[in-house]
């Protein structure tokens, strides 16, 4: 309960937009693919970025599923041609506060993706959620919770 009320008090209509991607990837369709976000995320547990898979990995899969879909083809494009997919991130953190956000602290404590990135299994084009313009939000959350709120622990 504590989460869905702080995911649902850190919610603004001030939020950016989605920035536009190279491909329009849709969370919702891997979702219902019964796909983790594990999966593709794979450093979420282990590391303090949640990561994007190589092209490679998702062309495993798309070598066979929906080939001829329009957004399909234009990502085996980029693997045929060896360029990089260049994501844009949809949740920047202010670095003038110096912060070192990292995602394995909070997936070991049993954080819900959802918690931070909304329902991204009802999105078609990912979007933030939350407002993590300041630290209201986070301090927030972390006081619900009854996680660390001394500074060093994001500030480092």
């Amino acid at each position: 309960f504590a989460a869905v009320s702080a995911l649902l008090s850190g919610c603004s209509e001030d939020l950016p937009p989605p920035p536009p991607q190279p491909i329009a990837f849709s969370h919702m369709a891997h979702v219902q693919s019964e796909i983790e976000c594990t999966r593709c995320h794979v450093g979420v547990e282990t590391q303090a970025e949640a990561g994007l898979p190589p092209i490679s990995t998702c062309a495993v899969c798309h070598r066979r599923e929906i080939p001829d879909h329009p957004e399909v083809q234009r990502f085996m494009t980029y693997m045929e041609n060896d360029e990089p997919i260049l994501w844009r991130k949809v949740h920047v953190i202010p670095t003038s506060a110096m912060v070192h956000f990292k995602h394995s602290p909070h997936v070991a404590a049993g954080v819900e993706c959802a918690t931070c990135h909304g329902d991204v299994g009802q999105m078609t084009v990912a979007q933030q959620m939350v407002d993590i313009a300041d630290m209201g939000w986070c301090i927030a959350c972390h006081q619900e919770n009854g996680a660390s709120t001394d500074c060093l622990t994001c500030h480092h």
